[in-house]
């Protein structure tokens, strides 16, 4: 019998149970997702099952949160806003009223205790506009600015002073820059501060220590720093400046190139930069390339000036800082001795600045004295503002007996006063011929005629010039205690000296010179007072001239609260265009995030029905595969023989 080999292919057992064991796992893991999936309603759990789509769904999640915040953000810029819209709304309601009742008590019909009643009313209005000023929306004062968190008006000094902010809220809505999105306190209750603008210019002297940042430039542009080109006629040097901070960065490193014999310091006036040389170089100076730091220095020279010249540089226009030295502003003639007097509404104060040193601490002086005023360094560097916080007084700033005030430049009365701002802006009522007349204690009369007047000391020397001509002794000049126009009678009658105004004008009252003599001596007010003119300074001035009956006061009052209704008009508008721009950019951002989410979800989010089918078909396959490979697994010896 022949006999065949049969070659018969073998499976181990470990390697079928391996394949069997793998693929009942890889059937339960995918089972295991699909369960994880049908839980978490997200197609993945952790960003290893899919770093693509893990880093897709980050950054739309990341984008969801950051308009999450704006629509906050809107949402409380809305609630403010909302809030002054109605608060505007119940102001005009008053400011109505008030100029109702100014209309009507104008009249000779109208009886004294009626216009004491409507002074009450009007009284009344007051009150309720400065809660209206304290307005708050979610504990926010509306009219605050970046000083939200306290009441910005506050009864002082018999007026209403101002604590809030200029600065107005802003916030992040978009993407863009912050947004100011409230409303002025000044937009709505009109000036709230009064300013004495310096009329001085401080100039302080510079020195190795004085900040670069600190000049305004020879050319007023600052310094905008560079290399420049150094030359002894013979030999030149590139300079880089860059990264000098102070006046002496730039001095070290001109005289560290050893160009020749230069030399640079500050010039004996100490305003600008000077180069010097020891021996017969002709200094140039130029900008390297397209730079300006030799022009902004003030020490450009492209051509020489000669063997051994010196250059001296134009002013670097050195800024007041509150570090800036007293004594080194205007060559030391601050007069700081003497001090000055400030006076606003109910409240006077005499400050003396001989112990201060720096220009910090004369600020600090004013503002310490509970007058109601802010002084600050005015934008330019240039010198010194004073602010009346104060809505419905009068701030005068006046001389202690010396020229304190002049010499900072905010005394409120001085030779450069212009006529046109006496009284609040009024000026004087000048007639044709002559508006004053003096009469001395003599008996003689001086007439001056003040015609042509535009500043007070053109008032000064008409009177002056009239006394000269009248063959008197009268002289006219600005007090040297306080403010105002002082006469001097020396002839020594028995008479007592006054001042008539003539010709049916009202120049001695506006000059403040209706005071009584004393000594011969005529003292005149101050009739240059700073006012933040605005709604409660107005309601003010309706209610006390409602007290007193002056009609044409009632008139002038009335006619103020009118432009104080238009304005209101004006940031109603303003206001209702940034809410709607509010509303816009909500509508904006709701609609993106909605297809962002969209788009979130497709990428995140499970398919129920695809799920619940793949772990259908899934737990199918794993109970058939454990079938067969209990089938399988489980067979015997036998089980291949048979």
């Amino acid at each position: 019998m022949a006999t065949i080999n049969t070659n018969v292919g073998r499976v181990s057992n470990a390697l079928r149970t391996s394949v069997t064991t793998q693929g009942i796992a890889s059937t339960q893991a995918q089972l295991l997702k699909v369960q994880n999936q049908l839980t978490t309603s997200q197609k993945i759990s952790t960003p290893s099952e899919d770093p693509g789509a893990a880093s897709v769904i980050m950054q739309l999640q990341k984008t969801l949160e950051t308009r999450q915040a704006y629509l906050g953000n809107i949402s409380k810029a809305q609630d403010q806003l909302n809030q002054v819209d109605s608060t505007i709304g119940d102001i005009q309601d008053k400011l109505q009223n008030a100029i109702s009742v100014a209309s009507s008590n104008v009249g000779s019909d109208v009886t004294p205790q009626q216009r004491a009643d409507a002074a009450v009313v009007v009284q009344s209005l007051y009150a309720q506009m400065l809660t209206y000023g304290n307005t708050q929306a979610n504990g926010v004062y509306v009219f605050g600015g970046d000083k939200s968190n306290a009441p910005p008006f506050s009864e002082a000094l018999g007026g209403i002073q101002y604590l809030g902010s200029d600065t107005q809220l802003a916030n992040s809505f978009d993407s863009g820059s912050p947004t100011a999105y409230t409303v002025g306190a000044a937009e709505v209750f009109g000036q709230v501060t009064g300013r004495v603008a310096g009329s001085a210019t401080l100039t302080p002297r510079i020195d190795d220590t004085t900040r670069l940042a600190d000049l305004g430039g020879a050319s007023g542009n600052g310094i905008r720093l560079g290399s420049i080109v150094l030359s002894d006629g013979s030999t030149q040097k590139v300079i880089d400046l860059s990264g000098a901070d102070s006046v002496g960065d730039v001095i070290t490193r001109i005289n560290n190139a050893g160009v020749g014999g230069i030399t640079a310091g500050v010039d004996a006036s100490g305003t600008a930069i000077e180069l010097t040389t020891s021996g017969s170089d002709n200094i140039t100076v130029n900008d390297a390339g397209a730079g300006s730091a030799a022009a902004d220095l003030g020490i450009l020279q492209k051509v020489g000036l000669g063997a051994g010249a010196t250059l001296t540089g134009t002013s670097v226009q050195a800024k007041v800082t509150g570090l800036t030295p007293l004594n080194s502003i205007n060559g030391g003639s601050l007069d700081l001795a003497s001090g000055l007097k400030i006076t606003n509404g109910t409240q006077s104060a005499n400050l003396d600045f001989s112990t201060d040193s720096t220009v910090q601490d004369v600020l600090n002086r004013i503002n310490n004295s509970g007058a109601g005023v802010r002084a600050q360094i005015n934008a330019a560097g240039t010198g010194i503002d004073v602010l009346n916080l104060v809505q419905g007084t009068g701030l005068t700033i006046g001389e202690n007996g010396g020229n304190t005030a002049s010499s900072f430049g905010i005394r409120t009365f001085s030779t450069a006063t212009s006529v046109a701002s006496l009284n609040g802006g009024k000026g004087l009522n000048l007639v044709a011929g002559n508006d004053l007349r003096i009469t001395q204690s003599d008996g003689l009369n001086v007439d001056v005629d003040l015609s042509g007047a535009t500043t007070v000391n053109d008032i000064l020397n008409a009177i002056n010039t009239a006394a000269s001509s009248a063959g008197s002794g009268l002289t006219a000049s600005l007090a040297t205690n306080g403010n105002g126009i002082v006469l001097t009678d020396v002839s020594g009658g028995a008479l007592p000296t006054t001042v008539n105004s003539l010709n049916g004008s009202t120049t001695a009252q506006d000059l403040g010179l209706t005071t009584p003599a004393v000594g011969g001596v005529v003292t005149g007010a101050d009739v240059n007072p700073v006012y933040a003119s605005g709604m409660f300074a107005h309601l003010a001035n309706l209610r006390d001239a409602l007290q007193a009956g002056d009609q044409a006061a009632i008139t002038a009052a009335g006619a103020a609260l009118q432009a104080d209704y238009d304005r209101t008009v004006q940031a109603h508008g303003l206001n209702g265009a940034r809410l709607q721009d509010l509303n816009s950019r909500q509508t904006q951002t709701e609609s993106q995030n909605a297809a962002t989410t969209a788009a979130l979800s497709n990428v995140q989010d499970v398919d129920y029905t695809e799920a619940i089918t793949r772990f259908q078909t899934l737990q199918t396959a794993l109970q058939a595969s454990l079938q067969v490979a209990g089938k399988t697994l489980n067979m015997s010896l036998m089980d291949f023989l048979s």
